[in-house]
């Protein structure tokens, strides 16, 4: 009879065991869930801050995500300062572009270093992206696709993406609230721009496109025409 009762009890322990081990994972998965939800459409403003070579800008900056399609706006005074045109507008969508009325060499250099589809296409439906690899995340904090790394941290954040064709990297650190607070995209070891987030909101971006550039220009352009817009730029 004791030994019976022993394996009822030992049963039950495995079973109990089984099932909160389910839950967990249940829980972990709605966790992810909801964390890229909060990637799909919403509008940021702050601090930008470009760094070349040594040499820094700092302006402030709109940020808006919507579906499979992100812009930002730098701007000089704020959003009803005296120049009311940004002094750089990115959009990434299908394609990249730029415009730029202060610097027009700018407005040329798209395609340069990271591919559109690679960046925002991974995180454009969270559901799928769960349905393929959401135990993959969940067994080891990350996902490696051809295209890109994405690490996740306990919290099942979104922490880092590495774009692996160009190895460009990437960083997001979050508030206690859970909102991304800062966002560092390091281009190479001379090239960063680093995004200070001091408000975010959810559902309500809208995003317009700029029109599609006609040259796909190198790299090495793009970062001689930010070092030509820095000198003697430090601050706002």
């Amino acid at each position: 009879m004791t030994s019976k009762l022993t394996a009822i009890f030992v049963l039950a322990a495995l079973l109990l065991l089984g099932a909160c081990a389910g839950f967990k994972a249940a829980d972990k998965t709605a966790l992810l869930r909801a964390e890229l939800n909060k990637w799909q459409n919403f509008t940021a403003d702050g601090v930008v801050q470009a760094t070349h070579s040594g040499l820094t800008l700092r302006k402030l900056f709109v940020m808006n995500k919507a579906a499979d399609a992100a812009s930002l706006d730098v701007l000089d005074g704020g959003a009803f300062g005296i120049n009311p045109e940004p002094l750089v507008s990115l959009y990434l969508g299908e394609y990249l572009a730029i415009r730029s009325p202060l610097l027009p060499q700018l407005e040329g250099l798209a395609q340069t270093a990271l591919k559109p589809e690679h960046t925002l296409g991974v995180l454009s439906n969270p559901d799928s992206l769960i349905q393929r690899y959401g135990q993959e995340i969940l067994d080891t904090g990350k996902l490696v696709l051809e295209s890109a790394e994405l690490q996740f941290s306990d919290a099942m954040q979104l922490v880092k993406i590495i774009e692996r064709q160009s190895g460009a990297v990437l960083n997001v650190s979050y508030t206690a609230k859970g909102d991304p607070d800062k966002v560092s995209l390091v281009l190479d070891k001379n090239t960063q721009v680093l995004l200070l987030v001091d408000n975010i909101s959810y559902g309500e971006a809208q995003v317009t496109a700029l029109p599609r550039p006609e040259q796909l220009p190198l790299v090495d352009e793009l970062l001689d025409a930010l070092e030509e817009l820095m000198p003697g730029a430090e601050g706002f």
